[in-house]
């Protein structure tokens, strides 16, 4: 049962829980917390070194109410040094406004079903983020996203989330944010679904020295019955491996404006003889009602965009008023990409050698029909234990 108007329960990283809202926290170890340690080991990719809240204390959500005490957003406004949220029982949040997250934070959805409704989560300057084990549903009511992180936040792990039916996007990375993973997360139901920055200008290029800091791992994430953007990567340094795509309707990935790309061991699967599961149209915040269900017959063949399309038109009508030095496409290394159905390969290598190699280690895995099934199978808000331990031990 949800205790609504309650406090919420605090506990230090010893498990005990606290007498007094405002007593000093004692932190432990991060090894000796289980519930932190089981989470902690699975990291990889450039946001491998966020660890959120450990060494803090402990907030247990008991609430479901939008606001007011024993809530998510009472509990992110009085953090007060690293904090690790969880949350008491399943519940279903009807958020009246996004969700800012502050630095040395982590949101921990495991054990239980938390869905957040109509406005998600809002990363701005915040560094040492870890977002797990949510559902995120816009229901195409308010033009926000699902989880915006910008403003030069750094260490942010996004990881296990359902995220649908958001009228601007469901996942952004821009304004000179960096050192970003996002992994398992389930993509759905949405039209531009991520963005790795954007462009703020007539001057494409006006803020890459901001931008082309960004680095971002994106691995084992299913994109489904979505549109386009999965993802649109523009300036920075990413990393897309053993992800998923199935039946989007008018596009698959994009890299453009002197991205640096690996794209390994992906597997792109559609058809052109679908069902469209589009609502009659998407909210735009430019004001069109926007369809794409036309586009499904062409939709395999475009797997990515051609190299650098989605900028060029752009880039041509501007580059005699800015002397572009920068190329309008992107470096890639493609390689082990898996096609199923009527999906194409249309990118290939371009100028590999400015893509730099991942540095650090990573899990990856041959891209295969069996792999394709148990990311169905294993990313989103999946509970596969009943709760992750709650307490530390020394």
């Amino acid at each position: 049962m949800v205790l609504a108007g309650a406090m919420a329960a605090l506990v230090n990283l010893t498990g005990h829980a606290q007498a007094e809202p405002q007593a000093a926290y004692a932190s432990a170890d991060i090894a000796s917390c289980p519930f932190v340690s089981q989470l902690l080991s699975q990291r990889e990719g450039y946001g491998r070194e966020a660890i959120g809240g450990a060494g803090g204390r402990v907030v247990v959500v008991t609430s479901a109410a939008d606001s007011g005490p024993g809530t998510l957003r009472e509990a992110l406004r009085n953090t007060n040094g690293p904090t690790w949220i969880r949350f008491a029982s399943d519940m279903t949040i009807a958020l009246h406004s996004q969700l800012r997250v502050p630095s040395n934070v982590s949101i921990d959805g495991r054990g239980h079903q938390v869905k957040l409704l109509d406005y998600g989560l809002g990363i701005y300057g915040s560094a040492n983020v870890i977002v797990t084990h949510l559902t995120i549903d816009g229901e195409l009511r308010t033009f926000s996203q699902a989880v915006n992180i910008a403003n030069g936040s750094r260490n942010v792990w996004i990881d296990h989330l359902d995220l649908s039916r958001f009228a601007d996007r469901l996942l952004n990375v821009k304004n000179g944010s960096t050192d970003v993973t996002v992994s398992w997360v389930k993509f759905h139901d949405d039209d531009k679904v991520m963005l790795l920055n954007n462009i703020t200008s007539e001057d494409l290029f006006k803020n890459y020295e901001r931008d082309a800091i960004a680095r971002v791992t994106l691995h084992h994430n299913w994109f489904v019955n979505t549109v386009q953007r999965n993802p649109r990567a523009q300036f920075g340094t990413f990393h897309l491996y053993n992800n998923l795509l199935e039946n989007w309707d008018f596009y698959g990935m994009s890299f453009s404006l002197d991205a640096k790309a690996t794209v390994e061991g992906n597997i792109f699967s559609n058809t052109s003889q679908r069902s469209c599961t589009e609502p009659p149209y998407f909210p735009t915040v430019e004001g069109i009602n926007a369809s794409y269900c036309s586009y499904i017959a062409k939709a395999p063949a475009r797997t990515t965009l051609v190299n650098g399309e989605s900028d060029r038109e752009r880039y041509e009508k501007t580059n005699p008023l800015y002397h572009y030095t920068h190329d309008y496409r992107a470096s890639l290394t493609v390689r082990d990409n898996l096609y199923l159905g009527k999906a194409k390969a249309v990118i290939d290598d371009y100028n590999p050698q400015n893509v730099p190699k991942p540095p650090y280690f990573y899990t990856y895995e041959r891209p295969t029909e069996s792999l394709a099934q148990r990311i169905r199978e294993e990313a989103g808000n999946v509970q596969r234990e009943q709760g992750a331990p709650s307490k530390c031990t020394r």
